[in-house]
């Protein structure tokens, strides 16, 4: 029982952080403009160094979804 309780842990610390490198939290259903825009910075921060513009975008895309921000990344 002390196993699965631990298990159980692990299983949550794992949601509530999509990436333990920056602590972003994931998004829930009823986010905040704040929180949103945490998640833009991240993905900014995370993805600013890729010189190729379609991985660029790829990475910021995948860090949206990771982080369950449902809005596609800007041009700007």
């Amino acid at each position: 029982m002390k196993k699965l309780a631990i298990l159980f842990g692990l299983l949550l610390s794992f949601n509530i952080f999509a990436d333990a490198k920056d602590g972003v939290a994931v998004l829930n259903d009823d986010a905040t403009e704040k929180q949103m825009q945490t998640v833009r910075d991240g993905a900014k921060n995370r993805c600013e160094d890729i010189d190729d513009e379609d991985k660029r975008e790829v990475c910021v895309v995948d860090y949206f979804a990771q982080h369950n921000l449902e809005e596609e990344p800007s041009c700007d």
